[in-house]
């Protein structure tokens, strides 16, 4: 059938319907409760007996070769243009395979045939079909590592008869790399496929930081990565001249235009303390590596890689993967402690974050991507190898199947133990090496496959999705193998015969497809590097058409998409690689449409409309060069199971006219034994600062509250700043918080007789006159006891008494408020009139409490947090605002949490713990976590980790294996944790409470404001459209290593409904994008500039956003 579609400005283009597959009737259909959406299919059915067996010998072993369990990989590709997908496996020992396509899931082995079995004595890899020389046939690239320096990398050219000839030599691409996977892209948008070869040098295994640093820094060109740059049909290399010169052990690359400019980039994934590298295209034929700018962590054993769009945005996220076991007993295992310092060698030698998970890259469209692995679910998943975003559903949203698996389990705690002190006394010897190989454990596992929920989440759904088979498992690639609308699967094992896994949808649920099969430019036949679009409604979907995917594999170079119960697509814009876009309108679904390019003048990427911002950052000139320096202290020294730091808190930030000039001015606190910084405003709009003697004299104290107050009443804005940290003991005077007396002309003066002696290391300050006598009140939050967390501290109200000019502030917390005695450990407070009686109630928020409200009652304070039913949100609150989100004339909460994107989950159902005693009768304070996996508590620690705070634990478990299948009352004893101090946090969301008649309904936050916690918010009508809308911004960096930090967020604009809800504003929307951990946001008002808001971020630059609808 031939059909013609009229694309933008009027020029034909012709489209051929190759299929068209009648839509199942519902009568038609299996019953969904009997019927999973994959099957594995026989071997007898399909023919296909492809085992990748690898035989372990006294000289060939994991001991004398670690890469002997890597695996082959798989590609798919109709190699013989009769539509039907072919498949090729590659093998490490044994002969790579070629099965041709009989349709039906049957398929013939033509390996011997079409001499594509590999080179005897090499050992392959990875492997990818592309069309190398431009005959519109598939040609075959396979990646060559193993022992010894003879390998050399393949390229089986297509004979177009169903048999190849070798050529690498012939075109210059027989690299002689210790080669993983290949890749064939554009990269110079000259219309031909150049190559990408990843080599994972065997010197670099298991290497220390300082051999990485080297060998990062003096790359050379026998152990890097190569980029082979197609000229005329020749290859050339041009590692040198490209920027790609490197060392990385790489097992996973990923091609996408990441940033939308119209050049191809380069993801690639790194084993090892080796950095990952994001080469960022720069147009003119090199690459710049921009791993730090794009990312702020990744995995750290990166494995293999995918990029697809996730949620239909139009930007191309990121996944790869690592090898951190999904249950508690694998993580104890299998896994060693991080070592802090290694780590911080490793990230002050200028290489990366990196942690052992999983990590889900989004691209926020802004050169830019938030890392929510956690939050989305796909964290943990075990040794895996190879990850595939595809709709295996059809239903418009890519999901994730995850292939792992290893062979043997040498990263076994136990085992590693006994090896290493039997070598250590001489005891092993190379001719028993294969006797030692064989004593480690061996664990077939299952493969994970993860439904894509269509809101940054996913959902495990392996055995629903009948993939659930166990054993070891590598390469894999997807592709339409039967022609029914839906894609299949092709996995590879090792030491078990490869699968393929017949994907039923289509007849589970009548799904609908519309698959692109694109005839590109003559050097491009197959248009791979173009991005397809399609439009239904307000949906629209994404995909670049890429092949080399996941690890060692490639999939079929055909654009599938879901529709689900879409009938009909709106259009299709088709932005080829070497310029031009095609788009046709009204295309029937459940069809594989082939396109053809034609000329075109419009423009080869597709950029994003830019939006009217609500803010804009003001240029360095206008913002004061400030940088917030935090000083250096190890909390973890002193209570070595500690959560995260406490003595990160600052700096302070408060915003007032200080001098009586009608322009508003700042104070910006410092850590400890820095100095604090007041910053006055001039006529131009610009800040300068005075560092007067008054702050420098106070260095000794970490300022991590303030606020400006008039306190006796002469109409100048004094200043009280609260102490905090950690760093000293109890009871120390670095803890007194400080009062500030303004002379009116911006000059102060420290009134040490005014405050009462309270040696608390504090968090927030709020002021209000909250006995209504005409002069301002305070609350001081008690954060923390230092060295003893998580004890409970006093909170404080504070009477002002002063008169006749003397500033006097009474504690009368025992008289009004005593309920504020060891409440907890405060973070944030709010002063507002709760219950409409004319009188300022205290709304509290907290680590490890949950949101409290004391009604003022005449001057009088209770707790009445039960009946306005709050009492059951425990959390890790950061910060607090009230104001009336939903229009209804009461006061609903705004709350900073720690997030659901952090590696502690929380439930009603299952909590998470905290108990603090002293378990081993040491006189200590001792901390223990407890966290749920898989319904039963543990302790979130691993045996090494435990054994530090508490010894006799390695008596009591003399083994990793004891330890990790130990539930917490197993660990520790149920009588001491009986007696210890106990809390349980029920919610990380950040969110709202809309006040329902005077009783609070939480409300998380849309997931965008959950990839980190919030420490700060603001609210105010950002876009004039009358509602109010919530600014937030934070993250959490002082997390224990084995904690990937909480980083995830760049800030973030939600547009309020009028009713409590909110919806997301992208960066490219909202225009804001700040990184860093955020400790305050102040609202002020700048000459020349209007509304503007400070950013006060830790160990960083302040930050000034300009309002572009209040200025």
């Amino acid at each position: 059938m031939v059909k013609k579609y009229l694309f933008g400005w009027s020029v034909f283009f012709l489209v051929l319907s190759c299929k068209d597959n009648k839509k199942i009737l519902a009568d038609e259909m299996v019953p969904e409760q009997v019927i999973q959406s994959f099957k594995a299919v026989s071997a007898d059915r399909s023919n296909i007996h492809f085992l990748n067996r690898v035989q372990e010998s006294e000289n060939f072993n994991y001991l004398t070769y670690p890469f002997i369990y890597f695996g082959g990989g798989v590609s798919i590709g109709d190699i013989n243009n009769d539509d039907l997908p072919d498949i090729y496996f590659t093998g490490q020992m044994g002969k790579n395979s070629l099965y041709l396509n009989e349709g039906g899931m049957s398929f013939k082995d033509i390996t011997e045939a079409a001499g594509v079995e590999g080179v005897y004595n090499h050992w392959t890899t990875g492997s990818t079909m592309a069309d190398v020389n431009n005959d519109g046939f598939l040609d075959i690239y396979v990646s060559v590592a193993g022992p010894g320096n003879t390998r050399k990398n393949l390229l089986y050219i297509n004979n177009r008869n169903n048999t190849f000839t070798e050529e690498a030599e012939l075109y210059g691409i027989a690299d002689p790399g210790h080669t993983i996977q290949s890749a064939f892209f554009d990269f110079d948008n000259d219309g031909d496929l150049d190559l990408y070869v990843g080599n994972y040098p065997r010197s670099g295994f298991n290497q220390n930081n300082e051999f990485f640093e080297k060998r990062m820094k003096q790359p050379n060109l026998e152990e890097s990565d190569r980029l082979y740059l197609n000229d005329h049909g020749k290859f050339t290399d041009v590692t040198l001249t490209s920027g790609i010169l490197n060392y990385g052990l790489t097992l996973g690359i990923s091609f996408s235009d990441f940033n939308n400019d119209g050049n191809m980039d380069i993801y690639v994934s790194n084993d090892f303390n080796s950095s990952d590298f994001l080469y960022i295209n720069q147009g003119n034929g090199t690459f710049l590596n921009e791993l730090k700018k794009y990312t702020m962590h990744t995995s750290n054993f990166g494995m293999g890689t995918d990029a697809a769009d996730l949620n239909n945005d139009g930007l191309i996220d990121l996944v790869q993967l690592d090898m951190m076991g999904s249950t508690n007993e694998q993580q104890k295992s299998n896994m060693s402690a991080m070592n802090s310092a290694l780590f911080y060698d490793l990230v002050n030698r200028g290489l990366h974050h990196q942690y052992m998970k999983n990590t889900l890259q989004l691209n926020t469209g802004v050169d830019s991507f938030m890392e929510i692995g956690e939050m989305s679910g796909i964290a943990y998943t075990d040794w895996s190898w190879c990850p595939l975003l595809f709709d295996m559903q059809n239903n418009g949203y890519k999901d994730l199947f995850i292939t792992n698996g290893m062979r043997r389990n040498v990263n076994n705690n136990d085992f590693n133990a006994l090896f290493r002190i039997q070598k250590a006394y001489g005891q092993v010897k190379p001719e028993q090496y294969l006797q030692w190989v064989k004593k480690m454990p061996s664990s077939p596992v299952a493969n994970f496959a993860f439904s894509n929920n269509g809101d940054l989440t996913f959902e495990k759904k392996t055995a629903d999705y009948g993939l659930g088979i166990e054993g070891f498992s590598n390469g894999a690639a997807y592709a339409d193998l039967d022609l029914d609308g839906d894609l299949d699967l092709v996995v590879n094992h090792l030491d078990m015969k490869s699968q393929v896994f017949e994907n039923r949808i289509i007849n589970k649920t009548g799904s609908n497809y519309l698959r692109l099969k694109l005839k590109g430019s003559e050097d491009n036949k197959y248009g791979i590097g173009s991005k397809v679009w399609i439009y239904t409604g307000e949906q629209k979907q994404l995909i670049e058409l890429q092949t080399t995917r996941g690890y060692e594999s490639s999939v079929e170079p055909i654009a599938h998409f879901g529709l689900g119960n879409i009938q009909k697509i709106d259009s299709i814009q088709v932005f080829w690689p070497k310029g031009g876009l095609q788009t046709l309108y009204d295309v029937d679904v459940n069809e594989l449409l082939e396109i053809q390019q034609e000329i075109s003048i419009l423009p080869k990427s597709k950029k994003a409309e830019k939006a009217d911002l609500l803010f804009v950052g003001l240029t360095p000139k206008l913002v004061p060069n400030y940088t917030h320096k935090e000083n250096d202290f190890d909390d973890f020294k002193r209570e070595v199971l500690l959560p995260h730091k406490m003595s990160q808190q600052g700096p302070a930030l408060a915003v007032a006219d200080v001098n009586g000039d009608g322009l508003e001015d700042f104070f910006i606190g410092a850590a400890k034994n820095e100095t604090a910084i007041l910053y006055i405003q001039s006529e131009q709009g610009s800040f300068n600062s005075q560092s007067e003697e008054v702050w420098k004299s106070d260095a000794a104290f970490e300022d991590v509250s303030a606020t400006f107050l008039d306190v006796n009443g002469d109409g100048y804005k004094d200043l009280y700043v609260a102490s905090g940290g950690n760093e000293s003991p109890d009871g120390d005077a670095v803890y007194l918080d400080r009062l500030y007396i303004n002379d009116g002309f911006g000059k102060f003066k420290r009134d040490k007789e005014a405050l009462p002696k309270i040696y608390t290391s504090s968090s927030a300050v709020k002021t209000i006159d909250f006995d209504k006598d005409g002069d301002l009140d305070l609350f001081i939050g008690g954060r923390q006891i230092p060295g003893k967390y998580p004890m409970p501290v006093n909170s404080y109200l504070l009477r002002n008494d002063s008169k006749n000019g003397v500033v006097l502030f009474k504690d009368v917390t025992d008289d009004i408020g005593a309920e504020l005695n060891k409440i907890g450990m405060v973070t944030d407070a709010e002063w507002m009139d709760i219950n409409k009686d004319g009188w300022p109630d205290l709304i509290i928020v907290g680590e490890w409490m949950a949101p409290k409200i004391f009604i003022n009652t005449r001057g009088q304070f209770l707790d009445k947090s039960s009946s306005f039913g709050l009492t059951d949100f425990v959390g890790w609150w950061n910060t607090v605002k009230v104001v009336d989100l939903d229009n209804d004339g009461d006061l609903d909460i705004v709350a900073g949490n720690l997030g659901l994107n952090y590696k502690y989950k929380a439930s009603r159902a299952e909590p998470f713990k905290i108990y603090a005693n002293d378990f081993d009768a040491n006189g200590q304070l001792d901390i223990v976590l407890g966290y749920y996996n898989n319904n039963k508590l543990y302790p979130l620690r691993g045996r090494e980790c435990s054994a530090q705070q508490i010894p006799s634990l390695k008596k009591k478990f003399p083994n990793y294996t004891t330890f990790s299948k130990a539930s917490l009352t197993e660990v520790y004893s149920p009588e001491i944790l009986e007696t210890a101090l106990k809390y349980e946090v029920v919610t990380f969301a950040n969110s709202v409470f809309i006040n329902d008649s005077g009783i609070f309904l939480q409300r998380p936050l849309p997931h965008y404001a959950q990839t980190s916690s919030v420490n700060a918010i603001a609210i105010d009508d950002f876009n004039n459209d009358g509602i109010l809308d919530v600014l937030v911004a934070g993250n959490l960096y002082e997390s224990e290593v084995e904690t990937p930090r909480n980083d995830g967020s760049y800030g973030g604009v939600f547009s309020g409904m009028g009713n409590g809800e909110f919806k997301t504003m992208s960066p490219l929307e909202s225009g804001v994008h700040i990184s860093g951990v955020v400790k305050g946001i102040k609202k002020i008002a700048i000459k020349n500039e209007g509304t503007c808001y400070l950013i006060a971020r830790n160990n960083m630059e302040l930050i000034i956003l300009k309002s572009l609808t209040k200025s």
